[in-house]
């Protein structure tokens, strides 16, 4: 096999593995990914952060078990929403630069 061919072997190989990104606009985060995006821990998002006021409700999709429901999701794009909400707002008028 020459190097061109061995070249474009692995080059075929890595493209069957490639997986395409998920557009974060309809990704689906669960507690770890949240943790991740937020830099804390999974347990830290599930008992201080989705129960805070105002965070975006969670998506529960349907088991194959008759009146059970899948671990919580969210959407990204709404995690990142409200994120982006508690940007702290500067009060008052800017500093006067010498």
């Amino acid at each position: 096999m020459s190097e061109t061919q061995l070249i474009d072997h692995l080059a075929d190989e890595i493209a069957k593995r490639v997986v395409p990104a998920i557009p974060v606009s309809v990704q689906l985060w669960n507690a770890k990914l949240i943790g991740n995006y937020l830099r804390r821990s999974p347990a830290a998002v599930m008992e201080r952060v989705i129960t805070l006021p105002g965070f975006p409700k969670p998506i529960r999709l349907p088991t194959q078990k008759e009146g059970s429901r899948g671990q919580p999701l969210w959407e990204a794009s709404e995690v990142i929403a409200w994120v982006r909400s508690h940007k702290e707002k500067i009060v008052g008028r800017p500093r006067k630069v010498d």
